[in-house]
């Protein structure tokens, strides 16, 4: 009896081992976070009757901007609905053709909804983007000495794809880089004088950022 007793003791029970995750790195969550950059872009002022030859403008600036989200992890593929407003202060000016007007595009503000799909490697996620952009759209326009003559102002609605990187730094905070594309394509306008005009507008913006995530 008492070599028995002994014996049981000394047994230990068999533990499951640790269950295998392909990601070290959990990017199921929300996460808010802050991002700057720059931005450029292309705008066009068309004259509909072809009778003035199209004022082109690249406007540029930098830009800051906060985003919020929700990432969930399927084994390594990582898919998430992201929402950011921009602050570009985005600007650029041209001369009106056969004239001797100064053309302004200006935007104060940029934001996009978009989805995001993405594979994880460990700390690591590679991943595209795409969905809805929005922004303001001024234009407007002075003579050479900068008296103001007319303008015209709208929001507009358009659409965005890009791709980025992110990296895990600690537990709950990510860096990363992003590249976006937004078109938000061409549409009639009016400016206050009553001129009908056509108008295009598209821009490139190159971010980093950081998330916090909860």
């Amino acid at each position: 009896m008492t070599h028995t007793s002994f014996a049981s003791d000394l047994h230990t029970p068999a533990t499951t081992p640790p269950a295998f995750t392909s990601s070290g790195f959990d990017w199921t969550g929300s996460y808010a976070g802050a991002v700057g950059g720059y931005v450029w872009g292309r705008s066009e002022i068309i004259d509909p009757t072809g009778f003035v030859t199209t004022t082109t403008t690249n406007p540029s600036g930098g830009l800051l901007g906060i985003t919020a989200g929700v990432n969930g992890q399927f084994d390594q593929f990582v898919l998430g609905l992201e929402g950011e407003i921009l602050w570009p202060g985005l600007s650029g000016t041209a001369t009106v053709p056969l004239g001797t007007d100064i053309v302004t595009i200006r935007s104060d503000w940029q934001g996009a909804i978009k989805a995001r799909a993405g594979v994880a490697f460990n700390q690591v996620l590679v991943y595209a983007h795409g969905g809805l952009a929005f922004t303001d759209f001024y234009s407007p326009i002075h003579d050479l000495s900068g008296v103001w003559q007319v303008d015209y102002r709208t929001s507009r609605t358009g659409w965005t794809v890009g791709a980025g990187v992110e990296m895990a730094v600690t537990d709950n905070v990510t860096v990363k880089a992003e590249y976006a594309y937004s078109d938000f394509g061409k549409w009639a306008g009016t400016y206050s004088n009553g001129g009908n005009v056509e108008f295009t507008h598209h821009t490139h913006a190159i971010k980093a950022g950081v998330n916090f995530h909860f």
